[in-house]
């Protein structure tokens, strides 16, 4: 069975039987309109801090960094460097928190 109809063969089967158990090792997506990314760069510290409140909250650390983010840009009233100073002193804070 050639490549195109395999797919075509387990969509169908996929769209038959929506309640199917979910295969150990799939990677599940959300289907959102998210298609940019974002490169951010983080010390070992950082990093750590960030994946520690993932998984405490249970998310992937990339959901957490693209909240944090986005609840940080919704207050336009504060400069760049004022809320990257905020949230460097909440990822400080965090991080104190956990250790």
């Amino acid at each position: 069975m050639g490549t195109e109809k395999l797919i075509a063969a387990e969509s169908e089967a996929a769209e038959q039987h929506p309640d199917t158990a979910i295969r150990p090792g799939s990677k599940v997506t959300r289907g959102h309109n998210r298609v940019k990314t974002l490169q951010v760069r983080l010390n070992d510290d950082e990093f750590a801090t960030l994946t520690a409140a993932a998984e405490r909250l249970g998310v992937p650390a990339s959901t957490l960094a693209r909240d944090l983010l986005l609840r940080e840009l919704a207050s336009p009233s504060e400069s760049p460097q004022a809320v990257i100073a905020r949230m460097r002193a909440d990822l400080d804070a965090l991080a104190s928190s956990l250790a």
